[in-house]
C-alpha cells in the first residue's frame, strides 16, 4: 500500500473530524491527569540530598543548577523552580531515579551520611 502525500493525509483528517463534528465518528482519546507540582520546604531539600549521600555540588549537578543554588533552597533563601521541584520529587520518591540519572551502582535506600 502507497504511503500517502502529506496533502492527503491532510485531506484525510478534515474528513475524519467533519464526520466527528456531525456525530457519525467517534474518535479515540486520551485522558492525562497531570499532578500538582509539589512545594518543599529547606529541611525537606536537604533530607533528600542526604539521604542520598550527596554533597550540594553533586546534588546541584544531578538537577543541573549551581551549587550556591542548591545551598540557597536549603536556607530557604531561594525557592526551586517547578522544573526542579519536579526533579526533586522523582529524587524523593522513586530512589531508583537517582541510579538512572548517575553513574551510581549504590543503593540508596541504604546511604547514610553527616551533613
Amino acid at each position: 500500500m502507497a504511503e500517502l502525500t502529506f496533502g492527503a493525509k491532510l485531506i484525510k483528517s478534515a474528513k475524519q473530524a467533519q464526520a466527528h463534528s456531525k456525530g457519525n465518528k467517534k474518535l479515540r482519546t486520551n485522558t492525562i491527569e497531570i499532578l500538582p507540582v509539589p512545594k518543599y520546604e529547606p529541611a525537606q531539600i536537604k533530607a533528600i540530598r542526604v539521604r542520598l549521600g550527596v554533597t550540594q555540588g553533586l546534588m546541584g549537578g544531578i538537577i543541573g543548577v549551581s551549587t550556591k543554588t542548591i545551598e540557597s533552597w536549603e536556607s530557604g533563601y531561594r525557592k526551586p523552580s517547578s522544573t526542579a521541584l519536579r526533579i526533586l520529587a522523582e529524587l524523593d520518591t522513586n530512589p531508583e531515579y537517582f541510579n538512572k540519572i548517575t553513574n551510581s551502582d549504590k543503593n540508596v535506600n541504604f546511604l547514610t551520611t553527616s551533613v
